[in-house]
């Protein structure tokens, strides 16, 4: 039988949650206690836990452990800027295993740059393609930083790559990242001096249809997008959402017309109304419904969740799980149309991610 582990990275620590139904969940370990974890991540080749050590005073690391969370150790060389690149490493942001590139990891950080491992993560090196970008000294950070949030390797073709930096937008490579191009065409950016500028979009998060390479859907600071082509040009797809401004979106991966997100009002950046609501659309953006049933009402019901505060796991009908910024897990086994909150008081979550254990 199988389990679903939900890896819950959090402001003071990983926990990670598991079930054998995804109805009834249990807290197993509460992992790196006072660390601040964006993110973290189970590569499945190998077993091995990552996940990011943030911290203002004592710098940025990435950790693995290899006997789930337990004991945790630093790789043989991490992230750290060369000193001549006058830069100094700020946050540690995304982990992506790449599960058809033996031993490769991928990492994304603030100042936005790309990391690559081939040896599953002992040695770190820095993609000087984007490093170099000819347009570098003119990217500005998003509130969070100037952050490499999203990295989406298609899954088509080994050369070709996705990347989502606030507040740059959505860039491209399709020579396994010697060179990268800006991929924001019919994006806003409402809050700057031009409409639709060539870079300069503060883009939130990023996936990829699994059968459609060419297929990307983005969550935007001004709006929800989808692209038919690969990024060279995008659809706003907000329809009759209430708002253009969140941070996450997830997809069902055996019925990929189906998106979830999670949209907030943006000053406050937290639910509109009183009601907590999901929302999801069955045919890629055309229409959008509201999915609150076992979810919070009330006038002091104020919850947001971030750009990896969501996911949807691989099983059919598929999990959707959000976590939120004032510590609350939400999870639904029937694809959204139910909702039960399966952990409570912990910290403000960054980020879930559920892995299928067998």
């Amino acid at each position: 039988m199988s389990r679903t582990m939900l890896l819950a990275s959090t402001k003071r620590g990983l926990f990670l949650l598991s079930s054998e139904d995804r109805k009834e969940w249990q807290i197993d370990r509460h992992t790196m206690q006072g660390k601040v974890v964006y993110n973290a991540a189970l590569d499945p080749r190998t077993g091995r836990m990552f996940a990011t050590d943030n911290n203002v005073f004592f710098g940025s690391k990435l950790l693995y452990s290899d006997d789930m969370g337990e004991t945790w150790q630093e790789p043989a060389r991490g992230i750290e800027f060369p000193e001549a690149s006058g830069l100094a490493l700020q946050n540690l942001w995304i982990i992506e295993p790449s599960e058809d590139e033996p031993g490769r990891v991928y990492v994304g950080v603030d100042p936005a740059s790309l990391w690559v491992s081939d040896d599953n993560g002992e040695n770190w090196s820095m993609n000087e393609g984007l490093q170099s970008h000819p347009t570098r000294e003119r990217w500005n950070p998003g509130n969070g930083g100037l952050c490499l949030h999203s990295i989406v390797r298609d899954h088509s073709d080994k050369d070709r790559m996705w990347i989502g930096i606030s507040a740059v937008g959505c860039m491209r490579t399709e020579d396994g990242g010697k060179t990268w191009t800006h991929a924001n065409k019919n994006t806003r950016q409402d809050f700057g001096p031009e409409l639709y500028p060539e870079y300069g979009q503060c883009i939130h998060r990023l996936v990829q249809h699994p059968d459609k390479p060419d297929v990307l859907y983005q969550q935007n600071h001004c709006g929800v997008y989808m692209s038919e082509n690969g990024g060279d040009d995008w659809i706003d797809i907000r329809n009759n959402l209430p708002g253009d401004f969140g941070f996450p979106i997830a997809l069902d991966r055996h019925h990929p017309e189906t998106l979830y997100t999670v949209v907030v009002e943006p000053w406050g950046r937290h639910n509109y109304g009183d009601q907590f609501t999901v929302y999801r659309s069955q045919d890629a953006g055309g229409s959008w419904e509201s999915l609150s049933d076992g979810l919070p009402n009330g006038t002091g019901v104020k919850l947001g969740v971030l750009r990896h505060g969501m996911w949807a796991d691989t099983a059919d009908p598929c999990g959707v799980y959000v976590g939120t910024n004032t510590g609350q897990i939400f999870a639904s086994d029937d694809r959204g149309d139910s909702w039960q909150m399966i952990a409570d008081f912990l910290p403000p979550v960054n980020a879930v991610r559920a892995v299928t254990l067998d």
